[in-house]
């Protein structure tokens, strides 16, 4: 429910049930005229604004990020990243090996026996090297040592962080 529509709406509502409803209280006859078909309007435009706030998501609660998305959403990614930096190794609260992780694409939740996201079917990357997961041996496995993702000790050879589409590195090279 997006409230601010929502709150707009009863507003407006409230506002044209009651400029037609002072007149006939303070002169006790019924008005016609432009006035009431214009509060006649503006409650036919708060009922839609009501209608479209009730059904609309709310932005405040959306899993889209940037600018016209959720600001949550941003931290989070934000926090995601710097306990994933190398810098970050030792961090107090590090996440369990047995705990769900983020799809780095649709940012949907992927248990961690799973190897595909369930919602785009993107792979699934390692969470110390970055790399391709399997499933080898009836277990979630990192490829190139062939251990579980827990115990992977593969080198961490790039960034794990997600890199919006046009970035690119600053200095030389593409």
């Amino acid at each position: 429910m997006h409230r601010s529509l929502a709150l707009v709406g009863v507003v407006l509502v409230i506002g044209a049930i009651l400029a037609v409803a002072i007149p006939f209280l303070v002169t006790s006859a019924f008005l016609d005229g432009d006035a009431f078909y214009g509060a006649g309007l503006v409650f036919l435009l708060g009922v839609v604004l009501l209608l479209r706030g009730a059904t609309a998501p709310d932005p405040t609660v959306t899993t889209v990020g940037g600018f016209l998305g959720n600001p949550v959403v941003d931290e989070s990614r934000r926090a995601e990243e710097a306990l994933l930096s190398p810098a970050a190794r030792h961090v107090r609260y590090a996440p369990g090996p047995r705990e769900p992780v983020n799809c780095r694409h649709c940012y949907t939740i992927i248990p961690w026996d799973v190897v595909d996201c369930p919602r785009c079917a993107r792979p699934r990357e390692c969470r110390s090297c970055g790399k391709r997961l399997y499933f080898l041996a009836g277990a979630v496995r990192c490829a190139p040592c062939v251990r579980d993702e827990t115990y992977c000790n593969c080198p961490r050879v790039r960034p794990s962080g997600v890199r919006p589409s046009g970035a690119r590195r600053l200095g030389g090279g593409a």
